[in-house]
C-alpha cells in the first residue's frame, strides 16, 4: 500500500489555525455546490448488545487549500467514530473519531488524522463561515451557551473572524463556566460569564448554542430582530437548542438538505408536529458561499444556521492538516 502518515490529536492541534480552517470549509461548500466535490448523508450502524454504534461520513474529490492552479491533486476521505452512552461511557475519550484520507487519482491511502479536536474545529470553522454571509453587519457581541469543547472552537473562530467587542458565556454549571473562561484567557480571550441565558442572548449580535440538550434552552421571545443564531449542538433527531417559534421566526439554512431533515432535531421536531414545513429552509450552505441566494435578506430578520456537520468539513480540514504535516514533517510516517 506504501506510506501512510498518522497524525494525532497533539499534531492536529499544532497544525491548523481556526481563519485556515475556515478558509477551507469555506471552499469545501463552494465546491459542493458547484457539483465537484460530493458526500454521503452520516451512515450509522448500531452495535449489537452494546449502548453504542459507529458513525461514518464519506465524502470524494475535495480539492486542497491553497489550491494549485489547475488543481492538480484531489482527496477521497471518510470520517469515522463510535459513541457509547450509559454510564459505563462516561469517559469521552471513549469516543473515537479519526479521518482517513486517500489520494482520488489511484485510491490509496495516505493518512490517518486524529478527528477528535478536529472535529470541534471544522465545527467552529464552519459556523465561522455562515456567521460571515448570515450575520448582520458590524455584528460585535457574541453569546454562546454551553461551555464544552464544541463551544470552545465556536468562540475562537468567531471570535477570529468577528473581532468581537464582547463575548458572553452561560451554562447551567458554574465550575464549568469559570474553567471555560480561565482555558479562554490563556488564548487570549476575555470572556463574561453569567447564569442568566436570557441576559447573554438578548444582548447578543450572533448566538452560538453547543449544547447536548433534549429541550429548547433559549425562547423565541428572547432573540432580537436582527440577530443570528449558529445551532451546532443538537445532532440527532430527538435533541433539540431551539423552539419551533423561533424557527418560525428564522431565516433557516443548513449545510445538506438530505442530513439534516434526517438528524436535525431543531428542524425534525416541528417538522413532524406539524409546526414547520421542510420547504421553508431557506438553502444550503453551499448556496450562500456561492451567492446563488442571500443569506439575509433584511437588516431586522433572524438567521438561523442549523449545522449537524457534514462530511466535505472534516475531509476539507483534514487535507489541510495532512498537507501542512507533509511540508512540515510532522507525523509519524509507517509502511502499510
Amino acid at each position: 500500500m506504501g506510506q501512510v502518515r498518522v497524525l494525532s490529536e497533539a499534531e492536529v492541534r499544532r497544525l491548523v489555525t481556526p481563519l485556515e480552517a475556515q478558509q477551507a470549509v469555506e471552499q469545501a461548500f463552494q465546491d459542493f455546490a458547484n457539483g465537484i466535490s460530493r458526500m454521503a448523508a452520516r451512515v450509522t450502524v448500531p452495535i449489537p448488545g452494546v449502548a453504542g454504534n459507529i458513525r461514518v461520513l464519506p465524502a470524494v474529490n475535495v480539492l486542497p487549500i491553497p489550491r494549485p492552479i489547475p488543481p492538480t491533486r484531489s482527496y477521497l476521505g471518510v470520517k469515522v467514530y463510535t459513541g457509547y452512552v450509559g454510564p459505563v461511557f462516561k469517559d469521552r475519550s471513549k469516543d473515537r473519531f479519526t479521518v482517513l484520507l486517500y489520494n482520488t487519482a489511484t485510491g490509496t491511502l495516505l493518512a490517518v488524522v486524529a478527528a477528535r479536536f478536529l472535529g470541534a474545529l471544522r465545527t467552529g470553522a464552519t459556523a465561522a463561515v455562515a456567521t460571515k454571509y448570515m450575520a448582520s453587519p458590524g455584528a460585535k457581541t457574541l453569546a454562546v451557551v454551553g461551555t464544552g469543547e464544541q463551544a470552545e472552537t465556536q468562540v475562537t473562530n468567531l471570535a477570529a473572524l468577528l473581532r468581537p467587542d464582547r463575548v458572553i458565556a452561560t451554562s447551567r454549571n458554574a465550575a464549568n463556566r469559570e474553567a471555560f473562561a480561565r482555558r479562554l484567557a490563556e488564548a487570549g480571550l476575555k470572556v463574561e460569564v453569567t447564569a442568566d441565558a436570557e441576559r447573554a442572548v438578548r444582548e447578543a449580535d450572533v448566538i452560538c448554542l453547543a449544547t447536548t440538550s433534549r429541550e429548547p434552552v433559549i425562547a423565541a421571545e428572547w432573540v432580537r430582530p436582527g440577530s443570528h443564531i449558529n445551532a451546532i449542538g443538537a445532532n440527532l433527531a430527538n435533541r433539540r437548542e431551539v423552539d419551533a417559534a423561533l424557527v418560525r421566526r428564522s431565516r433557516v439554512v443548513v449545510e445538506y438538505r438530505e442530513q439534516a431533515l434526517q438528524e436535525a432535531g431543531d428542524l425534525v421536531i416541528p417538522v413532524k408536529a406539524g409546526e414547520w414545513t421542510a420547504d421553508r429552509i431557506a438553502a444550503e450552505l453551499g448556496e450562500i458561499v456561492t451567492r446563488a441566494k442571500p443569506g439575509r435578506t433584511a437588516e431586522d430578520e433572524i438567521t438561523l444556521f442549523k449545522s449537524i456537520g457534514v462530511a466535505i468539513e472534516d475531509v476539507a480540514v483534514a487535507i489541510l492538516v495532512y498537507e501542512k504535516a507533509v511540508v512540515e514533517g510532522v507525523g509519524t510516517v509507517v509502511e502499510m
